[in-house]
């Protein structure tokens, strides 16, 4: 689905875009993917969505990777033309010091939900988002869970059989 021919010729004509080194060992069969900076990511978007012979015009995805050992978070974006029948896979990194990024979703409003997924869940704030507010998580909850680094506090709406909750196993019982 995502021809390693067509991001060759995105990173040769879109000079914003870099190709990855070598493919991730952790993964089995590897995609063909864009890298992009952050600050060209709203740029790089614009241009895969404008360009005749892209036409990205169905963002089918977008989540987040915590690479807490590199310190950073790793956004995937998932494009898909459907005029030209084709995907491509972007993907940037933000520093989980000051994770802060452009929102894409003025150029697709289907990413306004996915959005605030990542914020909600990472803590990836997108500059320029029109409604970025937790999604899944109450308000007023704390810390977001998907963070590699999150630890669950137990408060009242819990049941205290959850997996990760600290003093119990996975069946409720302390561990001693």
């Amino acid at each position: 689905m995502f021809p390693v021919n067509l991001v060759i010729e995105i990173s040769q004509r879109i000079h914003r875009v870099t190709l990855p080194g070598e493919k991730p060992n952790y993964v089995r069969d590897p995609e063909s993917f864009l890298t992009v900076l952050p600050s060209n990511l709203h740029d790089v978007c614009l241009a895969l969505r404008e360009f005749p012979d892209y036409l990205f015009d169905l963002p089918l995805q977008m989540t987040a990777v915590d690479f807490i050992n590199e310190k950073v978070f790793e956004l995937v974006y998932y494009l898909y033309s459907s005029k030209l029948r084709q995907g491509i896979i972007v993907k940037t990194q933000v520093p989980r010091t000051a994770p802060e990024i452009e929102s894409v979703s003025d150029i697709w409003p289907g990413m306004d939900w996915q959005e605030r997924e990542v914020y909600d869940l990472f803590g990836v704030k997108f500059r320029n988002h029109p409604n970025l507010k937790r999604i899944m998580m109450w308000e007023g909850f704390s810390g977001h869970p998907l963070r590699k680094d999150y630890v669950h506090q137990t408060d009242k709406y819990d049941s205290g059989l959850e997996i990760g909750t600290p003093g119990l196993d996975e069946r409720g019982v302390p561990i001693p």
